[in-house]
């Protein structure tokens, strides 16, 4: 019954968008009680005034995209919202209705659980850090924009087998970005942002649904890319500042055809970029063409490619047993010097292939076949810095040349349907992975420098003299194909109650080193909405693994050994509030790691050592996320990580001691304010930054990466056809260190501007 007091008046005013969150005009708005209805304007703009309070429902709809329907409540205030109309062919079986403004809330994914499930009914945790977030914080790299995920700590370009990759701490483990679209792509290799929709942090061991060479036990990021839509649209950006950064960057959009079956869109970036240090530089470009093709109501195909190269130093900081200080702080390093060359630099060319076809079978059910191609060429000339006192340090090239092959095959199979009073949402899949690599590994010891006199370059000749003298101390392969089988089923027990129960089982086959194994990976969960569709508790329990070679040390006599597994135990609440203004997750887990190979003294009165499958480490914590709109044009982001992680079982050097590289508090917070009415309209600030508590660096918990707090702020000017933008990045000029075992020195205050033109 429609409620109405005529004292007041008020309005309805928002904005409808498709899925990539471009404007869809001449939508129809409409008022289902009054009859009353507008058409959204050029940009998507809708407003409807001078209504009385009460509840109303509102329909919005537009030719070729699923309806959606709103219950909306007038009282003391007008009503704000942003609602979002995907396709009618699109394989979405939900629908996404976002709060008003609250634009870095994005937790909808089909990713997480390979089906479309909403955060509040879906068991695990996962983070989202959305396009909109990235361009407002100004990102020119994923380095500064995957630190927007609680938890997330120790982000650093790592080494790998001949490649520089991105590598993150997530809680107490190590973890690569591997997966682009749920797909497999090579794990060493960077990209870049130009062609990001969204990165998706999904936390705890995930083999049940994405293999255990893809994830890590703390968990998996996913980069979804932007996808085409059926408009013409694009935009031209470039951006300058310190370090003489110069990137230019596009993202153009267009249907190909008249029925605007046949879409297209391409994102492409220049990046270059010196050092904040005295030598070294970045020289990266990126191209992404993305092509879609409606075949059908039923039918959908696409081929997306993505080409980078990029060229950049690759120095990193170890300690050795003469080093008297405890910590970063105490070397006599000055942070303005890398000890590297202009010349030395690593190289990398990657070609990347995906393609999926999706095809409705019935109303209930959908087959995706998906397949993804990586390709990468590295020719990696690493500098490892040891400090062998606290002044000097010894300098190591090491020249690796590789290249990495994958390609995945996957079948999914996804139903919603319904037995008896049951509802279930079903994933059945099959998947073929296979990764090849092969490289060669050259070092020498060059010279000892010390920070009296840092300023010494490499002759580049002589290094590549000294490499042709010296002979490769190891040339490795790599060739492993991995079958497996998996199955997920989502119950709804009751309105409020949902069940998943899932499986997976993985056959490894190493050809190079002649074992297989086999692997089975359970994961459960549960979730009760206490209010529906604001307010879910959950609790999860997720299982990863790892295959472990065997021992073949004594040819007569080899060992082999067991996969290693993780589980974790989780529980927490996840809420959607006043009318999804108010995002918040907040969870504890602990996981497990049991069947870790460790050595033992043998007790042959010799000093002889055996291989024990028995090693144990325990990796718990604390996380929670804020996702938050008070007021309109107000944004705000912020997480906490805490995290206690120990080898509970493990050789005697270690025992009892926390891992490399795990600090054990980590703070993220990014709130941002734009004006929405007045002269004034679409100015804006931003500001944020990160704290991260200490680490060790090693093991044996012997040298400190000290903890450190990092503030960036922005200020931009934003229109329909343009925005402006400024940021200062470590706004106080923190001289700090990441790690991933291998330690780097982060950026000093940078200054980035930026001009983009929207068409």
């Amino acid at each position: 019954m429609l409620l109405i007091d005529q004292q007041q008046t008020y309005a309805i005013s928002g904005k409808v968008t498709d899925e990539n969150n471009h404007p869809i005009p001449e939508a129809t708005v409409m008022l289902k009680e009054l009859q009353k209805g507008v058409a959204t304007d050029a940009s998507g703009q809708f407003q409807i005034a001078s209504l009385p309070s009460g509840t109303y429902t509102l329909i919005i709809s537009y030719v070729g995209r699923q309806s959606v329907q709103q219950k909306i409540t007038l009282h003391h205030a007008n009503y704000i919202t942003s609602i979002v109309l995907y396709r009618k062919n699109e394989t979405l079986n939900e629908i996404t209705i976002a709060g008003s403004q609250n634009k870095f809330s994005t937790k909808r994914t089909d990713y997480v659980a390979r089906l479309p499930l909403k955060n509040l009914e879906n068991p695990q945790v996962y983070s989202v850090i959305g396009k909109d977030l990235m361009n407002e914080q100004l990102a020119t790299d994923v380095l500064s924009a995957i630190q927007n995920a609680p938890g997330i700590n120790s982000v650093t370009e790592s080494v790998g087998s001949g490649g520089v990759g991105l590598n993150v701490n997530l809680r107490g483990f190590s973890a690569d970005i591997a997966l682009r679209n749920g797909m497999a792509t090579n794990y060493v290799t960077l990209t870049d942002p130009i062609n990001l929709e969204r990165l998706e942090v999904i936390k705890g061991p995930s083999a049940t649904l994405f293999g255990s060479t893809l994830t890590s036990y703390g968990g998996l990021i996913n980069r979804v890319t932007k996808q085409p839509f059926d408009t013409f649209q694009g935009n031209i950006g470039y951006s300058f500042g310190s370090n003489n950064l110069s990137r230019l960057t596009a993202d153009i959009n267009t249907p190909l055809n008249t029925s605007k079956t046949l879409l297209f869109r391409v994102t492409a970036a220049k990046h270059n970029e010196d050092s904040f240090q005295d030598y070294g530089y970045q020289r990266n470009y990126a191209i992404t063409p993305n092509l879609v093709y409606h075949a059908s109501d039923k039918l959908t195909l696409q081929v997306e490619t993505e080409l980078y190269h990029t060229e950049r130093p690759s120095n990193f900081f170890g300690i050795s047993g003469g080093v008297t200080a405890k910590d970063f702080n105490g070397l006599r390093y000055q942070f303005d010097h890398s000890y590297g060359s202009d010349d030395l630099q690593s190289a990398a060319d990657v070609f990347n292939v995906f393609a999926r076809a999706t095809y409705k079978i019935s109303e209930q059910w959908t087959s995706q076949t998906n397949f993804s191609s990586g390709n990468t060429d590295n020719n990696a000339n690493y500098l490892f810095l040891t400090f062998l006192d606290n002044s000097n340090v010894r300098r190591m090239p090491m020249q690796i040349t590789s290249k990495f092959t994958s390609q995945q095959i996957q079948q999914n199979f996804i139903g919603n349907f319904q037995t008896g009073t049951l509802r279930h949402k079903l994933l059945i899949g099959l998947d073929y992975y296979h990764l090849q690599t092969n490289d060669r590994r050259t070092r020498f010891v060059l010279d000892t420098v010390s920070n009296s006199s840092p300023d010494v370059d490499i002759n580049i000749d002589a290094y590549h003299t000294r490499l042709g003298q010296t002979a490769p101390f190891t040339k490795y392969q790599r060739n492993t194909s991995t079958y497996s089988a998996y199955a997920s089923d989502v119950v709804n027990l009751t309105e409020a109650l949902n069940i998943m129960a899932s499986l997976r089982v993985d056959y490894f086959d190493n050809k190079a080193e002649d074992y297989t194994q086999t692997a089975f990976s359970p994961k459960l969960g549960a979730t009760y909405e206490v209010l529906k569709d604001q307010l879910s508790v959950f609790g999860n329990y997720m299982d990863g693994f790892r295959n472990i070679a065997p021992d073949v040390s004594d040819p007569a006599n080899p060992i082999d050994y067991e996969p290693e597994h993780a589980t974790q135990w989780e529980g927490g609440i996840k809420t959607d509030l006043f009318q999804k203004h108010v995002n918040f997750t907040l969870s504890y887990y602990d996981i497990t790691v049991r069947n870790i190979v460790r050595t033992v003294p043998n007790n042959d009165n010799i000093g002889g050592f055996n291989s024990v499958q028995d090693g144990t480490k325990q990796s718990k914590g604390l996380e929670a996320e804020l996702i938050a709109n008070p007021l309109r044009g107000w944004n705000i982001v912020a997480g906490y990580g805490y995290n206690d992680s120990k080898y509970t079982k493990a050789s005697e050097d270690v025992q009892g001691n926390r891992p490399y590289s795990t600090p054990k508090n980590s703070i993220n917070f990014w709130t941002s304010y734009k004006l929405q009415t007045g002269v004034l309209h679409g100015l804006g600030l931003g500001f944020g930054g990160n704290s991260v508590s200490d680490a060790f660096l090693d093991d044996a918990n012997t040298f400190t990466i000290p903890a450190y707090t990092i503030l960036h702020t922005t200020i931009f000017y934003e229109q329909p056809s343009y925005r402006v933008g400024v940021k200062i990045n470590n706004l106080t000029d923190e001289h700090y260190w990441t790690a991933s075992y291998w330690a780097t020195p982060q950026k000093t205050r940078n200054v980035v501007l930026n001009f983009t033109y929207k068409f």
